[in-house]
């Protein structure tokens, strides 16, 4: 799996573009770069997409349901009359894949998140709705919303309701592939806000589902190897949303936070509880000397599937306001006992190698291939957003980790 830095950064400027198409997502607050990710998102809409005039529930949808083997075909996902939505896979695996969730709300980092997984496995995905590789496929989950725009639109409920999502065939669909069979998986267009015909999909060594709820639903919770939860505080994601709403939609203040607040009940109901259940959760606050600087946690569930790691000494960096502070301590998360590594603050960036050598050299339990893979992986990245606080490093820590699993899961 070894690569020079320079072919691997070779490898992550072809998967930036997939990577981005199911969500656009921000990972510090600086100017994000939407305009050029919008041109990517437009690639994702399948030329022949056309609205399925359906709404669940209706007499009109019920009339046009069918049930295959107990499982439900809600005609709103635009089957044809030749799917199954499980079939025998064209390709055959040596091992059980690796099924990993992502949750998060819309706009938190999940892009540069998963770029920094395929630099750990040594990979990369082609360009496609679902962004597919080799090695890994990586799965939005917005295409289980039951019902495409217009049709939330009737129900008046919102993407983040329950009701509004199809967790039975998410469930069975997720263990499928993981029983190495492939099934018809719907789409969701973004672009158009319908929902075009499933997409066949086989099997992968490692697969990827992210979204709003790939935690939410005990059936697809059971599948995973390893639950994520991506955790953005409301003060921070308003600093995020402001910076991007107010420059490129030419909303006020106000309107954002009106924005955010119409979400939150749903959010609150169907997202957030989430992260009681997920084996290890990245948090973002507002940094103890405020924003625009942030404290990142790595919350790691003692006895979860995640290997934790640990620090030998808490660590004071200077060399550049406001510098930055890692810290190791225990508590209660949700019930849960945790073992929370936090960063506090910025690196300095003129002296980044060398200041992430030391946090290298007083992490246990990183599982690398050598002393200082971690801060290589860094570097590399050096541009990308979040590469100067919490965010790049503990993004890259978890990246390790999944790889960890994986080659765990494959001897």
């Amino acid at each position: 799996m070894a690569k020079s830095r320079s072919s691997l950064l070779a490898v992550l400027a072809l998967v930036a573009q997939a990577l981005l198409w199911c969500h656009v997502a921000f990972v510090a607050p600086r100017a994000p770069q939407r305009n050029a990710a919008r041109q990517q998102i437009a690639m994702r809409g399948a030329a022949n997409s056309v609205p399925t005039g359906l709404t669940w529930p209706s007499p009109e949808a019920e009339a046009k349901l069918r049930e295959v083997d107990g499982i439900k075909l809600y005609p709103t996902h635009a089957w044809t009359d030749d799917m199954m939505p499980i079939v025998p896979a064209d390709v055959t695996l040596d091992n059980t894949p690796l099924i990993v969730g992502v949750a998060a709300d819309s706009g938190c980092g999940k892009s540069t998140f998963l770029r920094r997984i395929l630099g750990a496995l040594g990979t990369e995905v082609a360009p496609g709705h679902t962004a597919i590789g080799d090695m890994m496929t990586v799965v939005c989950l917005d295409d289980y919303h039951t019902n495409d725009r217009a049709g939330r639109k009737a129900t008046g409920l919102t993407a983040l309701d329950a009701k509004e999502n199809d967790f039975d065939l998410m469930g069975v669909q997720i263990e499928a592939l993981k029983q190495g069979k492939a099934v018809y998986k719907p789409i969701y267009n973004h672009d158009t806000g319908n929902k075009d015909p499933p997409e066949l999909l086989q099997p992968n060594k490692v697969m990827v589902f992210e979204g709003l709820h790939p935690i939410y639903d005990e059936k697809a919770r059971s599948q995973l190897d390893l639950a994520i939860y991506i955790d953005i505080v409301n003060e921070v994601k308003f600093a995020w949303k402001v910076q991007r709403d107010v420059a490129e939609r030419g909303w006020t203040e106000e309107q954002v936070r009106e924005d955010i607040e119409k979400r939150l009940p749903d959010f609150s109901a169907y997202v957030d509880p989430q992260k009681a259940n997920a084996d290890v959760v990245l948090r973002y606050e507002p940094s103890d000397q405020g924003l625009p600087y942030l404290k990142v946690k790595l919350i790691q569930k003692k006895g979860g599937n995640f290997p934790m790691i640990t620090l030998k000494k808490d660590i004071t960096l200077s060399g550049s306001k406001p510098g930055a502070t890692l810290k190791m301590y225990d508590d209660d998360w949700f019930g849960n006992a945790v073992t929370v590594v936090e960063m506090d603050g910025e690196i300095d960036m003129d002296n980044m190698e060398e200041q992430l050598k030391e946090i290298e050299d007083n992490m246990d339990g990183l599982a690398t291939k050598s002393k200082t893979e971690l801060t290589e992986a860094m570097v590399s990245l050096k541009s990308s957003p979040g590469s100067q606080n919490g965010t790049g490093l503990l993004q890259s820590v978890i990246a390790l980790k999944v790889r960890e699993i994986y080659e765990k899961l494959t001897r």
